[in-house]
Order: structure tokens, then sequence, then C-alpha cells
């Protein structure tokens, strides 16, 4: 239990570092000495982190929780393919967020991307994480969080639902109804708060007596994505901020996506 009357968590996820849409720390150095440099879409994504850190600063949360996916895995469009190094990159990524007085907690994201068991986020968690006791197994990571904050619970989990749906609040809205039936029959904790992320885009839906968020990316739209849909797949970047205390308050930062012109056929 965190004794601050107002406790404010930030919620950093999905940022497939490894990936070339994902975030890279400019002029990184690989495990074979080589300089890695970033793209125009990762220059891009670094300028939003960089813009991030400072509003962090003056934010000053005092807990981190990286809900997950934080590195590309094995597999996909890569421009780090070992996973020591998207580790020591990813590591590199979330110091330069600063937030050195916060506690950090991490949460395992899926298998094909943070490898069997959180095996790579656990690298990463044990330089900056907590070690916590949740769902699932690890030592500095766990798939489940539950965090209370003065009698508060906000359970953080990666997955959710990305169905073919047109509206996107849907898996959500369903998540948190679930959780007010476990939370009555006692079989979980009582969440008040329940985030989730992997979806790749930003949510809040606000009941009586919960709120349910689905957390934005570090990622920008993937060759993936576009097969499934250009438009129905398109990211949002950011982050979000909750204060937690008598009043709960979600508060979201959202950054546009680079700017894209079509084609213009009067110019060819």
């Amino acid at each position: 239990m965190l004794g601050a009357r107002v406790v404010k968590i930030l919620v950093v996820s999905d940022l497939h570092v490894g990936s070339v849409y994902g975030l890279l720390p400019p002029g990184y150095r690989d495990s074979r000495g080589n300089t890695v440099e970033q793209n125009v879409g990762q220059k891009y994504l670094w300028r939003c982190w960089m813009d991030l850190a400072r509003r962090v600063a003056r934010i000053r949360p005092d807990v981190v929780v990286v809900n997950g996916d934080l590195v590309e895995g094995r597999y996909g469009e890569l421009c780090l393919s070992s996973p020591v190094d998207q580790a020591e990159a990813c590591l590199q990524v979330l110091r330069a967020l600063g937030c050195k007085r916060a506690k950090w907690f991490f949460i395992q994201g899926t298998e094909f991307h943070d490898a069997e068991v959180g095996r790579e986020v656990e690298v990463v968690a044990s330089q900056l994480g907590t070690k916590y006791v949740g769902l699932g197994s690890g030592v500095y990571t766990r798939e489940v969080l539950d965090l209370e904050c003065d009698g508060v619970v906000v359970n953080f989990a990666h997955g959710i639902s990305v169905g073919a749906g047109l509206y996107r609040a849907v898996a959500i809205d369903r998540e948190a109804l679930w959780s007010a039936l476990a939370g009555k029959a006692g079989s979980l904790p009582k969440a008040d708060v329940v985030v989730r992320s992997h979806a790749h885009y930003f949510v809040h839906v606000e009941h009586a007596s919960k709120h349910a968020v689905v957390t934005p990316c570090w990622q920008l739209q993937t060759r993936f994505m576009r097969r499934r849909s250009v438009y129905r797949m398109v990211p949002d970047i950011g982050a979000v901020v909750l204060v937690v205390g008598p009043v709960i308050g979600v508060r979201k930062i959202l950054y546009p996506l680079p700017s894209l012109s079509p084609v213009s056929l009067s110019r060819l």
C-alpha cells in the first residue's frame, strides 16, 4: 500500500524496441560494435519520447508502470535482431524517460514479443523494477499487477481482445464488467481501475464505480497492421497518467502520427 494521499501513475506500453517501427535510442551501438541509426519514423518517435520526458519531469509520477511488449522479439521487421540488443536498447529508452524517484513496475506482454514468461522483460525489469507478487511467474515481472493506493486498487495486465468490431470500447467495457463480477464474487481483488494495452489505441470508459483504460503505444503502423486494415489499424502514440486519490483521474498524453501527403500526379 502506497502512503501518498494522491498517487500519480505513469503508464507506458508497447514500446516494441527492435522493430523498425518502434522506439530506438539515437546512435545505438549493438553488441557487435555497430552503430544502428534511427530511421525517419524512429526519429519522430524519439522526439515524442523526449517531449514525454519533459512533461513527466513536471508531473513527477510516483509510479511508472511499463505494461508489456517492451521489445519486438525474434520475428517481424527488425532493426535489432539480437534479444540482448533489444533488451539493452529498451533499457536505454526507459532510462531516458527519467523518473528516478518513482517506483517502477513491469508487466509481461505477449510471448511473441516479450518471449516465454517475459524473459526479455525480466532482463530489463531487473535493472529498474520493483519485485512484486501477482498472477503468473517472474521476479520483477508478472502477468498481472494489482496495485493498491490508499484503498484504491488499480489492476494492470497487457492483453485485451483486438476484434474487428466497429466500436473500440467494447472489449475494455466488457473487461470492466467481468472485473466487477470477479470482485463481487471475491475471487480476485476488487479493482477500481482496470488498465490494459496491446491494442495500440487509447480508450477510456468510465462507470459510476470503475474506470477502464486501454493505453496508447509507441510503435508506428506496421506491415502486419496494414494487411489487416490500413484505416482500422491506425495506432495512437502516447502515454496515460492516472491520478489516484479521493477522486480518480485519467489523463491522456497523445502525439499525432507523422504527416503523410498523397502522391500528386501533377508533380510526377
